[in-house]
């Protein structure tokens, strides 16, 4: 898959499908727009290309920080998309210029004139242009116009309920990581380099990965997980806290996992904590022995957890 954030590094001469979306999660229902795209490109022998934004279009448009946190940061997408086999991914910088085009114009100068566009694939509620006056309708007869043709995915639903980034969202907020990958469709991921803590972990006996977390990512509700950890393509159970550690009085959430069964020093890699179920909530402890005997039990519980499963 080749990522491209320059127009001019697109060829004039492909003939492309392009779905188009902010794909934060891209959850089930947004791999039923991918799956979409890829069979009408395959048909048409079309470049199949995916379309979004490097930054939230919220924060321009309200000229503050109102965006939600991500499920997915850029990194992820890349590899989430790849694997399902898109070929190009646009990743463009939402501006004000960009805010302020309308509708047609979007369609002219971009889908048309830079992305050779003959397939538009979207969800059923997309919106395009100066304060989203675009609509499917309008989508349509532009498509009819400029000879292009236009697909609307319908809503995916799990157990009556519509699957959005809005509601996964939620769902890892409140620590329910079962529904949470159910409605993705892959397990929710965190992706980070392991940096220097304070070093408790150890010194209790149980040396934890504490990973640096981007202020704009979204991490599940405080407490206990089991999880699965990616380190340098070897993949180990782990326990991972997200926590506050109020035992010892802090106030900053961490996200810091006791890798089972590894014996090396992650310091300064760049690793995966793959989330599977929340094993407990947050709790504080009378002391430092409370803490150790439960952390025993946690390891205890998620061990079992991967075995029955």
């Amino acid at each position: 898959m080749k990522v491209v954030r320059k127009y001019e590094d697109l060829s004039t001469q492909v003939y492309r499908g392009v779905a188009l979306g902010n794909f934060d999660g891209i959850h089930i229902g947004h791999q039923s727009l991918v799956t979409a795209l890829l069979d009408e490109c395959a048909e048409n022998n079309l470049e199949s290309c995916v379309y979004t934004f490097l930054n939230h279009p919220l924060n321009v448009i309200t000229k503050t920080n109102a965006s939600p946190l991500q499920i997915t940061n850029t990194t992820m997408k890349e590899r989430i998309f790849e694997s399902h086999g898109i070929d190009v991914l646009f990743l463009d910088e939402f501006s004000e210029t960009f805010m302020n085009l309308s509708p047609r114009d979007f369609v002219i100068e971009i889908l048309v004139n830079k992305f050779k566009c003959k397939v538009v694939v979207v969800g059923f509620d997309y919106r395009f242009g100066n304060k989203g006056l675009g609509d499917i309708n309008l989508l349509r007869s532009l498509g009819e116009e400029f000879s292009f043709k236009v697909i609307v995915v319908n809503p995916v639903e799990i157990d009556g309920m519509k699957v959005s980034s809005t509601k996964i969202r939620a769902l890892i907020v409140n620590g329910d990581m079962e529904k949470a990958n159910e409605f993705l469709g892959w397990s929710f991921t965190l992706v980070g380099q392991v940096v220097h803590g304070e070093g408790r972990g150890r010194i209790l006996g149980f040396p934890t990965a504490n990973i640096s977390i981007n202020p704009g990512q979204l991490i599940p509700q405080l407490g206990v997980y089991a999880t699965k950890v990616v380190i340098e393509g070897n993949t180990y159970i782990g326990a991972t806290s997200i926590s506050s550690k109020p035992t010892f009085g802090n106030k900053d959430v961490t996200v810091e996992t006791f890798i089972l069964d590894y014996s090396g020093s992650a310091y300064g890699k760049d690793i995966e904590i793959i989330f599977t179920k929340k094993v407990r909530d947050q709790f504080k402890y009378n002391n430092e022995n409370e803490l150790i005997v439960q952390i025993q039990k946690d390891i205890t519980n998620i061990k079992n957890i991967y075995k029955n499963n």
